[in-house]
């Protein structure tokens, strides 16, 4: 299994679970009309019952399309869009007690299909944040990890996070600590930007055991872009 770790406080959920689910119907609502729009459609040709295939959550298809956007996510975006790709948010203790803290984990069936489960308290992040998770975990693509696979997966993370805090400058405004995922995606970058991003990564606990280079991945890294 191919796993993601946490950083920043827990998540703090506000309203009822109706109101949650109104609200998600209509983001749902939202990024459908967006997919199909002339300003996307001028960005992308793929149609909408691409990644409906892959998902109905809200959050993940607005992050969709702000992936298309970027030379960084295109990639891993297709990897998702063309290959039997499933992606949903998850109480993780549901899969295991052990796993009610991590962010997201890619888990491939006996069909074949990798699913990306993404932690529940996740949902209302935003899609920038999602957006870089996910390319991330498009790697994750086979049953087989890697302290190798996991470096370029997380300095994937980086970039892509980078890339949309620059489009969008009002995620630097954000206050530590409000937003887990948020506070995990400006880790992962600083990092990245101090150098140190692989040594981070080959020294977190959760990836003790895992080999240097795994079955797969020579072909898995052409997902990346140079």
């Amino acid at each position: 299994m191919m796993i993601s770790m946490r950083f920043g406080s827990r998540c703090i959920y506000y309203g009822s679970y109706g109101i949650h689910a109104i609200l998600s119907s209509l983001l749902l609502l939202f990024a459908a009309i967006s997919l199909v729009s002339p300003v996307v459609q001028a960005e992308t040709q793929r149609p909408l019952a691409i990644y409906l295939r892959c998902t109905r959550e809200a959050g993940i298809l607005q992050a969709f399309r702000l992936m298309e956007s970027l030379p960084q996510a295109e990639s891993a975006l297709t990897w998702i869009a063309d290959k039997p790709v499933r992606i949903l948010f998850k109480d993780m203790k549901t899969l295991h007690k052990g796993l009610s803290q991590y962010d997201a984990l890619s888990w491939i069936s006996n069909q074949g299909e990798q699913v990306i489960f993404i932690n529940e308290k996740h949902r209302d992040a935003p899609p920038e944040a999602l957006a870089a998770m996910l390319a991330h975990e498009a790697l994750h693509n086979d049953g087989y990890n890697s302290l190798s696979e996991e470096v370029v997966g997380w300095r994937q993370e980086a970039d892509v996070w980078t890339a949309l805090k620059t489009k969008n400058p009002e995620l630097a405004h954000l206050p530590a600590g409000k937003i887990p995922l948020v506070d995990r995606e400006n880790r992962i970058a600083q990092e990245a930007q101090l150098g140190t991003l692989a040594s981070f990564v080959r020294n977190n606990a959760g990836y003790r055991g895992l080999p240097e280079s795994s079955p797969g991945f020579a072909s898995q890294a052409a997902l990346v872009q140079p």
